[in-house]
């Protein structure tokens, strides 16, 4: 692996050429974007942050954390990304206990996902998707990275995790006219993989019981209508889409946020079950054990009455489904890096005197990257773990063959 190393003077110089020449040192108004905000980290106090809150352990059992705290002075780290689309901002924020009495995993609260906006009700801010492995939620895995990988003419946000079944990938796409949040989970087999599920938790338009309200929650698929305390199970090729709303808090009453929605590929032989309660909403998703890519889109729909919410979905699910089917959400870098030509710079390095001897320690660096990242003669789609890598060293890439392009300048001089 290439670990990324401080840029010359040269290197900073040429990076900055990059960004201007890419559109990256200046957001065109008209383009989609999205943020990230550095890691917020606090300690837990000592009489709970969360008493009687709901707590997910790794064997996916759930317990009530105790009013004097689980997590004593622990340490809680918390990272939060916005993407602006339209009249509309969503948020995605990763959050865990992350403290070293963890030993060599971290400790989701109420999860790790969580969806802050557009509205505080809706997709919850403290978990909304969760990815299970046979069996076992990964949010216990430490996050491997959050980085924005493009913007502009699409917005992304990957959350990698190297967990020991798999690397997963939590890929969140916003793109211009869509008022939706695109998410795609990918999975590369560590392991024999023999069950693939996602929970997804919401609190539609409103926090009844937090607020001590009653309230009337209903589910609406392509299919049924899931009315509250009554749970149900059904193909996923029948509901692949879903509107989450409460009759009583409808913004036509002028109750409530407004209800929010989800859309997902079906796969064949793949079942959802829902699990409308009082207060939560959830929605268990259990997948082919082979499967390696899920994609859904996901909307908070907020200021818009149930029936407008309702209609809405309707009339752009199929569109949202083709382009959910159809879609390359491969980042530009990715697509765009030539194995080929970054070879040809190492190459081109090492047969010029200034370049290998000015540039030593990063052409070692190069090679052992490139080996790593694709070995010769591979030629196909670069997985979670090589696109996390390139991603992470595209900048020092970018800066390596400007370096060498110098070099041969000045030598010519």
């Amino acid at each position: 692996m290439w670990v990324p190393r401080v840029p010359s003077p040269i290197a900073a110089a040429a990076l900055l050429v990059v960004a201007t020449a890419s559109g990256l040192a200046q957001e065109d108004p008209a383009s989609v974007a999205v943020g990230l905000e550095a890691p917020k980290e606090r300690r837990l106090s000592a009489d709970g942050d969360h008493p009687n809150h709901l707590f997910r352990e790794q064997t996916a059992k759930e317990r009530r954390l105790s009013a004097d705290g689980d997590h004593p002075n622990h340490l809680f780290r918390e990272q939060t990304a916005t993407f602006g689309l339209g009249d509309l901002t969503y948020r995605i924020a990763y959050k865990a206990c992350v403290d070293p009495a963890h030993g060599d995993k971290v400790a989701p609260l109420e999860g790790y996902l969580g969806m802050p906006g557009p509205s505080s009700a809706n997709w919850y801010h403290g978990g909304f998707l969760f990815i299970r492995l046979n069996g076992r939620d990964i949010g216990t895995t430490p996050l491997s990275s959050m980085t924005v990988v493009e913007r502009g003419e699409r917005a992304i946000l990957d959350l990698v995790w190297r967990d020991e079944a798999a690397n997963v990938r939590a890929r969140f796409v916003g793109l211009p006219g869509h008022d939706c949040l695109f998410c795609e989970v990918a999975i590369e087999p560590l392991e024999d993989i023999t069950a693939v599920g996602l929970e997804l938790r919401c609190y539609p338009s409103f926090f009844t019981s937090w607020h001590k309200r009653d309230g009337a929650r209903r589910i609406q698929t392509p299919a049924q209508l899931v009315e509250q305390g009554s749970p149900a199970r059904a193909p996923l090729a029948d509901n692949w889409w879903a509107v989450y709303y409460d009759d009583i808090f409808d913004v036509a009453k002028g109750e409530g946020a407004g209800p929010c929605s989800m859309l997902i590929v079906p796969e064949d032989g793949a079942e959802i079950s829902f699990a409308p309660g009082s207060y939560a909403v959830t929605t268990g998703i259990s997948l082919p054990a082979d499967t390696t890519r899920v994609r859904l889109a996901f909307w908070d729909h907020k200021g818009a009455t149930n029936a407008e919410a309702l209609e809405h979905v309707r009339e752009s699910a199929d569109e949202v489904r083709g382009l959910l089917e159809d879609a390359d959400f491969t980042p530009a870098a990715v697509t765009g890096f030539d194995v080929a030509a970054a070879r040809a710079d190492v190459e081109r390095a090492l047969a010029a005197e200034a370049a290998r001897e000015a540039l030593a320690d990063q052409i070692e660096d190069m090679e052992a990257w490139l080996d790593s990242y694709a070995p010769a003669g591979d030629e196909g789609q670069p997985g979670v773990a090589a696109q996390e890598e390139l991603l992470r060293s595209i900048d020092m890439y970018n800066g390596f063959r400007w370096e060498v392009k110098l070099i041969e300048l000045l030598t010519e001089l």
